[in-house]
Formats: structure tokens, C-alpha cells, sequence
């Protein structure tokens, strides 16, 4: 969407881009540690992963030390500028989702059945199309 294309300042004096948030949101979650959970998160090359954690870490945003039990194996963890970015898109996206329930509260049980019913036979459409592709 529009928003994946607009680099954004988190608090930190930076503007950081959709990929780069995401990267800074898996790590700060703790879900992952290494560039190598990261590919498997994102679906991308090891390639792009470096691209975007050395950006990352040239901006002190993230930190990368050597794993003791596994020497080859580099770990990932937040600065505390990370930490804080972090924590700044949370805080965005707990306004937006506020906002969006506020804005569907005149919404019917009826109403949302309905839409989904619509999404269901878009998704359909779109998988057929899909399907044709392949």
C-alpha cells in the first residue's frame, strides 16, 4: 500500500523505510535473532537481509554480536535508538487500530458478514487469475 512506500520518522531524527521497520519490529518482538531467521520471516535472499541490517546497524539501530555457544552464527538484538523506534510504530499502530475500531463502530454484525462475504468472492477471483499465471 501507500503507506509501505513512505519512509517514516520514528521518534529518532531519521526517516526509516516499511522494510526497515518490519526488520527493527522481528527483532525488537524477539521472535528473531539471526540474519538467517529473518530470510525465512521474509521470504528474501541473505543478500537483501545484510543489505538492510548493515543500513541498520551503519544507523545504530541494531546490534550484532558474535553467538559464544555458536561462533559462526551472528546475533541481532536493538540500541537502545532501535529500542526506541520500536517502540514509537507500536504506539503508531495502537493509535491507528483505536481509530479504525472508532470508525467502524456504527458498523452492523449484518454489515460485516456482508463484507466479508465480498472479500471472499474477490479473493476467489483474484486466485483464479492466479492460478492461470502459474
Amino acid at each position: 500500500g501507500k503507506l509501505d512506500k513512505l519512509p517514516f520518522d520514528f521518534g529518532t531524527g531519521d526517516v526509516l523505510f516499511a522494510t526497515e521497520i518490519h526488520v527493527i519490529e522481528e527483532i525488537g518482538k524477539g521472535y528473531v535473532r539471526t540474519g538467517t531467521e529473518l530470510c525465512r520471516l521474509f521470504g528474501v535472499t541473505k543478500g537483501a537481509v545484510s543489505q538492510i541490517v548493515g543500513k541498520l546497524t551503519t544507523k545504530g539501530y541494531v546490534a550484532k554480536a558474535r553467538n559464544e555457544s555458536f561462533g559462526k552464527e551472528v546475533l541481532l538484538s536493538l540500541t537502545p535508538k532501535g529500542n526506541k523506534a520500536f517502540e514509537s510504530h507500536r504506539q503508531l499502530h495502537d493509535a491507528m487500530d483505536d481509530d479504525f475500531v472508532k470508525a467502524l463502530k456504527g458498523v452492523s454484525p449484518e454489515q460485516v458478514e456482508l463484507f466479508l462475504d465480498v472479500l471472499k468472492k474477490i479473493e476467489r477471483h483474484v486466485d483464479r487469475y492466479i492460478d492461470l499465471t502459474k
